[in-house]
């Protein structure tokens, strides 16, 4: 998409610059191009008579070489400004369809998909129910699972990948380890009975945080 930007920006200073020459070229050659003349209406009556003079019969000998010359310089102008309106607008309608069958960008729906799940904890967290904040444990676990998974970390349990893991190449590796105790916790000693204060549950909710933000996930 840079590409595309850049060129039309230049065709566009070509289009004005080819413009400008033939404002000089007018200007110096047929009829002068400024406030006054075009206030006043002599510059549009002069470029009249000019056309008007080249018509059959109303010119002759060296003057209609001349004319001939003025004209097919403002043509040839004319021509390319042509060309490059053209162009801009051929280039827009590329950039349109690139934009509209652009390939599905997959990593971009995952990251979205795991903010949505990611706000789900946090509204589960931000609840007044002691359940919803074990709940978002839970809900913030299946998440590290999947991310783990994603991130091609193999084994049957969290547990065991955590274990397979290199501990030097996550720096929030004691967090996650931390978080995933919680959830082991609360699954095994269930989550009616279990003793857990909302404190409890910010703090580990914050570990889950800190793992999904070092894999980029949030």
């Amino acid at each position: 998409m840079k590409d595309f930007f850049t060129w039309d920006e230049a065709l566009r200073d070509l289009a004005i610059v080819a413009f400008l020459v033939l404002l000089m070229y007018i200007s110096t050659k047929i009829t002068p191009i400024n406030f006054e003349t075009i206030s006043s209406g002599d510059a549009f009556v002069n470029l009249f008579a000019f056309v008007k003079d080249f018509l059959p019969g109303n010119v002759s000998g060296s003057a209609l070489l001349v004319t001939v010359g003025h004209l097919g310089a403002v043509l040839l102008i004319l021509l390319f400004v042509g060309i490059i309106w053209t162009t801009l607008r051929m280039r827009e309608v590329s950039r349109k369809q690139h934009t509209k069958y652009a390939p599905i960008d997959i990593e971009e729906i995952e990251a979205k998909e795991k903010m949505v799940q990611w706000q789900v904890v946090l509204n589960h967290l931000n609840a007044e129910n002691p359940a919803e904040w074990k709940l978002a444990i839970l809900e913030a676990d299946n998440m590290l699972d999947e991310i783990l998974e994603a991130e091609g970390y193999r084994g049957e349990s969290i547990g065991d990948r955590l274990k397979a893991m290199d501990p030097g190449s996550l720096r929030s590796y004691s967090d996650v380890w931390e978080a995933h105790k919680v959830r082991n916790r609360i699954a095994h000693e269930g989550a009616a009975t279990m003793d857990f204060s909302k404190k409890e549950a910010r703090d580990t909710i914050g570990k889950f945080e800190k793992v999904f933000k070092e894999l980029g996930y949030i």
